[in-house]
């Protein structure tokens, strides 16, 4: 597997943080601006994205500092170590999340949305989906889930359910069209960053690179999607579970996949290219 597929690998999952409502006098306006604020607040904590946002931090800095070596050749030492403190700086992530979510999503839509996920059974869901998320960030527990996959270790039900779910969101098109994006970023960053001297490949060539893993990358994100949803469903009420993936299909639903894929590819972009950039930065100082 491409060093490059697991340190930017992507989940349908997006992040943020909470921010604050500033006080005072208001129009009526401002009055509603200010109510319209809140809601999307509160949709915010019913989807537990103050934790995905701690997932995302854990696992992308630990991944790409343990991948010094293949990314550099060597150790990366403190520089590395600092510069990947500075690109996943937890904070930053919030505050990106938070911003590009907000904006691809109507107040009619969060009110929608708030209404379905204050549910209890909804909920449940949420925070099994968190737990699985966590779960996952154990290297050893997420092979266990695939395997489980892979051998058909599953109610038949349950698989159906799932199957029905991934299809009717375009999860498996819709992340691995983000991780292409994603690579085909990080290398045009890189190489714009390295020096002539070292062989710069041309856009087509990188094209042709990225593409060259699809394969890959569909396969990995096929097998990490089913594990990840079969670990966090199986607990689930299935009545509740088809009430759940029902509502993924209307048009709110609909909204709120397009909303957490947009914000979370832009995020993901600028991640890439930072990690690039360091890696070109780091590489031609290592030259001189």
């Amino acid at each position: 597997m491409s060093p490059f597929l697991t340190i930017l690998r992507r989940i349908g999952v997006a992040l943020s943080m909470l921010v604050s409502i500033s006080v005072g006098a208001a129009t009526a306006s401002d009055q509603s601006q200010r109510s319209d604020t809140q809601r999307f607040e509160e949709l915010w904590t019913l989807l537990g994205m103050t934790e995905m946002v701690s997932i995302l931090h854990d696992e992308g800095l630990s991944m790409a500092l343990a991948s010094d070596m293949d990314l550099l050749g060597h150790e990366g030492g403190p520089r590395w170590e600092g510069a990947l403190q500075a690109i996943y700086d937890e904070a930053t992530l919030h505050g990106e999340l938070h911003t590009q979510f907000e904006q691809h999503l109507a107040p009619d839509q969060v009110a929608a949305l708030c209404k379905f996920y204050e549910n209890t059974d909804m909920q449940e869901i949420i925070q099994h989906e968190i737990a699985a998320r966590r779960a996952f960030l154990d290297l050893e527990f997420e092979q266990l889930a695939r395997d489980r996959w892979l051998q058909g270790d599953m109610s038949d039900n349950l698989d159906d359910t799932i199957r029905h779910y991934v299809d009717l969101n375009d999860l498996i098109e819709l992340n691995v069209m983000g991780a292409l994006n994603s690579n085909f970023v990080f290398l045009n960053t890189l190489n714009q960053t390295l020096p002539d001297a070292t062989g710069q490949m041309s856009e087509q060539d990188i094209l042709s690179h990225v593409w060259s893993q699809e394969v890959d990358i569909r396969t990995d994100t096929t097998e990490w999607i089913f594990a990840y949803l079969h670990t966090a469903y199986a607990p689930i009420d299935h009545t509740a579970l088809e009430r759940y993936v029902a509502f993924s299909a209307t048009p709110t639903g609909q909204a709120l996949n397009q909303a957490l894929f947009t914000a979370f590819d832009a995020v993901y972009l600028r991640l890439s290219g930072d990690l690039g950039r360091i890696v070109g930065t780091l590489s031609r100082e290592e030259e001189l």
